[in-house]
């Protein structure tokens, strides 16, 4: 996601790249407005700071050069736009409107005005774009790869010709897409698709779970670990061995009393929503109901076969699992700051 000061070189129209004047950001020796008058200099940004005394902030707010950085108790404010006694601001990278009044009632009164100067923008933004876009085509391409291989398997498996394998397969997808941004959010890492999708049952509902006790199973892994290793393994089983597909519905249904649980536990326990886990929850019963009607769940009985499979799957789910939480201890080892508020090296 943008940082702060990716989002006001937008504001300001400077030319710029969002993995490199991130990295600056990141960088920046002073998590200050100094900090930043500084870094805006390589950009050839001009600044300076105000200050305004408290019984003028309303009446000097419509006044300054937009736009601008207010300083609040809770951050930094991009401030974008004033007009009609409605002031529209950036905050932790989502756009809010509310009146003059109530900002500058949550404004301290200190504020960064910046004047890009002519031919301001990035060092070597050239190189940098350059870079970027093929980031960005790499991505694209990979998913694309990905794509034809999913299809290429499920003509290969025979299940092409089944309506069920097909919305099993949309519904492992979709599952591992809401786990990947259950891992990233607790990790700490924000997206602007994780926050839009969280923020429609709970504003900060997803934050509020991921950092309760429930988040993790008695602090050993994280379900979020749990719900990406489900996904995954389960999508590779259905296209390399589609005869464990029985087994496959059969693990789903031992899944479905979590989901209850996980559900009370957000109403009547933490009192808040997380957008993201209940939409886990609800593919869980919609694969459920895919497997019912796509009649694996008929298939389903105590033979050596089908405990055969179900034995190595939840071998799979363990091994996957397990990995993805080695990964995430390593991540959070270099990534998390001391005590001293310096990261790792």
């Amino acid at each position: 996601m943008a940082s702060l000061f990716s989002d006001f070189l937008t504001a300001l129209r400077v030319k710029h790249t969002e993995a490199y004047s991130d990295k600056r950001f990141a960088e920046m020796p002073f998590a200050s407005m100094y900090g930043l008058s500084v870094l805006l200099r390589e950009y050839g940004v001009a600044s300076a700071g105000v200050t305004i005394p408290a019984e003028r902030k309303e009446e000097s707010l419509p006044k300054l050069p937009i736009p601008f950085l207010a300083d609040t108790p809770d951050g930094f404010a991009i401030i974008t736009d004033i007009s009609g006694g409605t002031a529209t601001y950036l905050s932790q990278h989502r756009r809010f409107s509310a009146s003059v009044e109530e900002v500058a009632a949550g404004w301290n009164g200190i504020a960064l005005l910046a004047s890009p100067r002519a031919g301001a923008g990035e060092p070597e933004y050239g190189k940098h774009r350059i870079s970027e876009v093929a980031d960005a085509v790499k991505t694209k391409l990979l998913a694309v790869l990905w794509a034809a291989i999913v299809v290429y398997a499920m003509f290969a498996s025979g299940l092409s010709g089944h309506w069920a394998a097909w919305l099993l397969l949309a519904l492992d997808c979709i599952g591992l897409f809401f786990s990947w941004m259950l891992v990233q959010k607790s990790l700490g890492f924000n997206t602007r698709a994780a926050e839009a999708v969280c923020s429609v049952l709970d504003e900060g509902g997803c934050d509020v779970i991921a950092r309760s006790e429930a988040s993790s199973f008695m602090g050993i892994f994280k379900w979020s670990e749990v719900g990406l290793a489900y996904f995954s393994v389960s999508l590779a089983a259905m296209l390399l061995v589609p005869q464990s597909l029985p087994a496959l519905a059969l693990i789903n249904i031992l899944c479905l009393p979590y989901t209850i649980w996980s559900i009370w536990y957000q109403k009547f326990k933490a009192k808040a929503w997380c957008t993201l886990c209940v939409s886990v929850q609800c593919t869980l019963w919609l694969l459920f109901g895919s497997y019912l009607i796509g009649g694996y769940v008929g298939l389903i009985a105590p033979t050596p076969g089908l405990i055969a499979n179900a034995v190595v799957l939840g071998c799979c789910y363990a091994a996957v699992m397990l990995g993805l939480n080695r990964i995430d201890s390593i991540i959070l080892k270099y990534t998390t700051p001391d005590q001293d508020g310096s990261e790792k090296p």
